[in-house]
């Protein structure tokens, strides 16, 4: 098996690299777009009208990222940017022969599935510091997406859907019109200043790049040629946008009011049906102090979660991590983030307003002052709780400066505190990073953090240093981590404490002239954690071979061989504790992927071996429908069966998700779930209405229902209406 992936390793060394030198090509003043001021807005209706449009110069010659790096693209595309004193206007004409053939079946706003679709995206690095910025996605129907950019996307762990850097739950308030024409598909995009952060001095420039995909091609290609390791993200590799001048300066007065209005049922301990009408209010302002510094205020915070989270099941003894969807903490989050959900994170929003069991705590409100000042980053956060049972009154506090350095670089402090109503119940974290880029491939970060708890004395720092290489054929990155016993950062997210990681990680992606083969990646990932004597904890050796096809599918094989030490029992399904020692894990696993841009598509994932002493398989299977483009429909299932010498157990997780989209701006979701570790049904029905751009309404049903044990089951339900409005001054 070893020699199964070092081989091709070995035999890379002299590949050739005429595609990356040919990319390389990037350099400043290659890629330059005039945007031209007009008078008075357009309409935006999809179609590029020759009298507004014909005179405004064009980003032509796309370049192919894939399949044939390097080469042009199939297709013809064109884009033209336009503006006055509030808005930027886009004008994209995507050329296609075969227009009969675009990929276009979603709707919906902010969905992974957009990838699937042919699709175009735009890039702006409005402060043109080739580190941050947005991207701005669109398909063919009009659905869209948009992400906010930090570090150029750079992912701080293991896991890139956990990424803190590539802010996907951002919203912003913008315009978009399609047209599916003879000669292929057209775009109109408006996007008002104010959604935007950005120097606001006369003849700015902006980085800007431009991203199409045709999917039935599994084709991407750029305006300005990236590699095909990275993405759009990639920052520092972008054209430039001149001619911006008499810009407003963004965003001045937004005012954002919201009423809900609930009925909450719930069984109480005699198994009576309990039932809680409420109507509340609350309200979220922003105030541009510059065009690039934002304060925001709230209050009487709602930080009820119209989109259920997915749910998880645990066969481990740390924490799992849910992702932040609450909007107040989503603009500019990036700015607040230190580490990685992987090993710590330094601040988790999600500690603020929720009680370590995940139940919502009543937030008076607060204030958000966020954005950049010169080459400083500034990001300061306030908010104050409210008591609720056990838990006293507590108020939570942010202060996060960072500085750019060297171009590409910057180096920063985060301070976190939280205080209670109760003088010696306290919790402090504060921190010091670096991050260091080098040319387009090395970079390095670091960060130092200690804590202090009035119950913990010493002991109490945490500090990482990492390294990545990322080339058009090669992406090696590892770290050093050490987290003290006594490290204690309450508001933010740490997995284990008291242990000392090393981890390595090395990727090739060849292209291989094998037919209907897109790329080979095999990698191989090592790691080792010892506590703070240096006593062996876990040791990891992950192999991986993923084969990716030109259809979009692709087929993983892969073999784990752990050792790991635990040190303290735990219990992983009821009545059956793993005891303390150490156990080696073993297992091979294969997974296969199909085409998930076609109408019916799949994936399965099988693993097998030992586990704690004994044995477990795993089955993963994902099914997915979309007869038509407003109907998508999936099927998910998790199936452990283990077995241990303490006992036998089976548990299982099954999702069902049910999306009609009505229009790009209607549409009806639904969530079922079912976990055999709880015994419970959970069930989120959830009516989305964008009745106009930034002001929604959304009408919720939410169902906890036990399998067994009570006779009707429900254990509560909740019917919620929500309505907000965007005021614009």
């Amino acid at each position: 098996m070893v020699r199964f992936f070092l081989i091709p390793l070995i035999a890379s060394a002299g590949f050739s690299t005429e595609g990356l030198n040919r990319n390389n090509a990037a350099r400043p003043g290659a890629y330059i777009l005039e945007a031209q001021k007009i008078p008075s807005a357009p309409v935006i209706d999809g179609f590029l009208e020759p009298e507004i449009w014909d005179a405004v110069p064009a980003a032509r010659n796309f370049i192919q990222r894939q399949p044939d790096e390097g080469l042009p693209a199939t297709e013809k595309t064109e884009v033209k940017i336009m503006y006055d004193a509030e808005n930027i206007y886009i004008g994209a004409m995507c050329f296609d022969s075969e227009p009969d053939k675009i990929i276009a079946n979603e709707k919906r706003r902010d969905s992974d599935k957009l990838s699937e679709n042919d699709h175009f995206e735009v890039m702006l690095d409005t402060f043109h510091d080739r580190r941050n910025g947005y991207i701005f996605v669109i398909n063919p129907l009009g659905a869209k997406m948009d992400l906010q950019i930090r570090k150029e996307g750079k992912s701080e762990g293991r896991y890139p859907n956990n990424n803190p850097n590539l802010n996907r739950d951002w919203n912003a308030v913008w315009e978009v019109k399609t047209a599916i024409l003879e000669n292929g598909w057209s775009a109109e995009i408006r996007i008002p200043l104010y959604n935007l952060r950005y120097d606001g001095k006369s003849d700015a420039v902006w980085g800007l790049n431009f991203l199409r995909n045709i999917r039935r091609k599994n084709e991407a290609s750029t305006w300005v040629p990236l590699p095909r390791n990275l993405k759009l993200h990639k920052v520092s590799i972008a054209g430039e946008l001149h001619g911006l001048d008499e810009l407003s300066k963004g965003l001045k007065l937004q005012v954002k009011p919201y009423t809900l209005l609930n009925h909450v049922s719930q069984l109480d301990e005699d198994g009576v049906m309990d039932h809680h009408p409420n109507l509340d209010a609350g309200i979220d302002i922003k105030y541009g102090i510059t065009s690039n510094l934002t304060l925001e205020l709230t209050g009487n915070t709602d930080f009820s979660q119209v989109e259920a989270d997915d749910q998880q099941i645990n066969l481990t003894r740390f924490d799992l991590y849910f992702p932040e969807k609450r909007e107040f903490f989503l603009e500019n989050a990036a700015i607040f983030s230190i580490g990685s959900p992987d090993d710590a994170m330094i601040f988790f929003s999600r500690r603020i307003g929720l009680s370590d069991e995940g139940e919502a705590i009543p937030l008076l409100g607060g204030a958000k002052l966020a954005g950049k000042l010169g080459r400083y980053n500034v990001g300061l956060l306030n908010l104050q709780a409210q008591a609720k049972g056990d838990i006293p009154t507590n108020n939570f506090s942010v202060v996060r400066v960072s500085r750019d350095v060297f171009g590409k670089s910057a180096v920063g402090m985060m301070l976190t505190n939280r205080q209670s109503s109760l003088r010696e119940d306290y919790n402090r974290a504060f921190a010091l990073d670096g991050d260091f880029n080098f040319g387009e491939n090395l970079s390095i970060s670091s960060y130092f953090a200690l804590t202090a708890s009035p119950d913990l004395r010493g002991k109490n720092t945490a500090a990482k240093l990492g390294a990545e290489w990322v080339s058009d054929f090669w992406e090696i990155r590892g770290h050093v981590l050490d987290i003290q016993d006594n490290f204690n950062a309450e508001m933010g997210f740490v997995k284990r404490t008291g242990i000392r990681t090393g981890q390595f990680y090395i990727a090739y992606t060849p292209e291989p002239n094998i037919p209907g083969v897109q790329r080979l990646n095999p990698h191989i990932m090592v790691s080792r954690t010892t506590d703070q004597s240096n006593g062996l904890l876990e040791r990891t050796l992950h192999m991986d071979m993923v084969i990716q096809y030109i259809n979009g599918g692709k087929t993983g094989l892969q073999w784990n061989d752990n050792y790991e030490y635990v040190d303290i029992p735990f219990e992983i399904q009821e009545n059956i504790t793993i005891p303390v020692g150490f156990y080696p894990i073993r297992y091979f696993e294969a997974n296969h992927q199909t085409d998930k841009s076609r109408k019916i598509y799949g994936e399965a994932k099988y693993r097998k071996g030992r586990f704690y002493g004994g044995d477990s398989k795993i089955l993963t299977g994902k099914l997915g429908l979309r007869p038509f483009s407003n109907f998508w429909t999936e099927f998910n299932l998790i199936y452990n069966d283990v077995e241990l010498p303490q006992g036998d157990f089976i548990n299982h997780l099954l999702q069902s998700r049910l999306i009609y989209s009505f229009s790009t701006q209607l549409s009806l979701m639904s969530l079922l779930q079912w976990n055999s570790d709880t015994d419970e049904v959970n069930a989120n029905i959830r009516l989305h209405f964008i009745y106009r751009p930034g002001s929604d309404l959304f009408l919720v049903y939410n169902e906890r229902r036990m399998v067994e044990g009570i006779a009707s089951g429900i254990q509560d339900r909740t019917i919620a209406l929500k309505i907000n409005y965007l005021f614009n001054f």
